[in-house]
């Protein structure tokens, strides 16, 4: 099943306007000050020094890509959908960062690197997406040096957007006779299947508790956690002024509140520690047992 949907996810991805959308919705300009600002704390989170090389998994139109290198890091962008990378290279290009910014196709479940490649890794809201994603977990933790940190930023399952809001949005749809997505509570957290004509999209909010004890087992220790945006309410709501009210309180509760609980973009970040006698990070299924 997993399978099935990893190949609908990726022929998904691979058409144009949906990542078309996604920069409107949630890469453009209005967003920037929020994102710079997160990626300084998260380069500042990974202890990351001038030169390391850090691999951007899902570097997507490469946006986050260019924040790391413009901290001095040696960035190294992968992702599935050569549509992205064909934008995320004129980007990178545009910038003026092609000597510290090198992007090549690549899948998170079987990447091409060799083992401790890294210093640190970063995946920015891929995961959620990915339907294998212990297998991915494994594969990030496997290029990692030891030492070096992963960050992540996921959806939490348990913020008010999604206690509240989605709730109340799906009510919403019902009533006036329209159709809402596919969705599951699992142990990895709450699913939506978004089915379109050429596959289709997974939408996971995390179980922050499974997502840290995964991790645990294969080798991976849970250091830091620090809130992006509260809400994404901005991409259900029409009009600008409405959108940038949000934007704006986004960025004050980044900025001054600073509290991952309740909110639902949030920065994990976990240190590789040797993995303890009798775990194997090679078998993401006893992993996912366990959890």
């Amino acid at each position: 099943m997993a399978n099935g949907r990893t190949k609908q996810v990726q022929s998904y991805l691979g058409q144009d306007q949906v990542h078309e959308q996604w920069q409107s919705d949630y890469l453009n300009p209005d967003l920037d000050r929020l994102y710079d600002r997160a990626f300084a704390r998260l380069v500042q989170a990974l202890d990351a020094t001038a030169g390391a090389k850090i691999l951007d998994a899902g570097c997507g139109y490469c946006y986050h890509a260019l924040r790391l290198a413009r901290h001095g890091l040696q960035v190294t962008g992968v992702d599935f959908s050569e549509t992205a990378l064909k934008q995320g290279r004129a980007n990178v290009e545009r910038a003026g960062y092609t000597d510290s910014v090198q992007v090549q196709q690549g899948d998170l479940l079987r990447l091409s690197f060799a083992d401790a490649s890294f210093d640190h890794v970063v995946s920015w809201g891929v995961l959620m997406h990915v339907p294998e994603v212990e297998k991915a977990l494994c594969e990030l933790s496997r290029v990692l040096k030891p030492g070096g940190k992963l960050a992540l930023m996921e959806n939490d399952m348990d913020s008010l957007h999604v206690r509240l809001w989605e709730p109340a949005l799906r009510s919403t749809k019902r009533l006036l006779g329209r159709s809402v997505a596919e969705r599951n509570r699992t142990p990895r957290g709450i699913e939506e299947w978004l089915p379109a004509e050429s596959g289709g999209l997974l939408v996971r909010k995390v179980d922050m508790d499974w997502l840290t004890r995964f991790c645990a087992g294969v080798g991976l220790r849970l250091v830091a956690r620090f809130p992006t945006q509260f809400t994404e309410l901005y991409a259900n709501l029409p009009g600008q002024a409405l959108k940038k009210a949000v934007y704006l309180f986004n960025r004050l509760w980044f900025e001054k509140i600073g509290s991952h609980r309740g909110a639902m973009g949030n920065v994990l970040i976990f240190q590789k520690v040797a993995p303890d006698a009798g775990t194997s990070a090679a078998d993401p299924k006893d992993q996912s047992a366990a959890a």
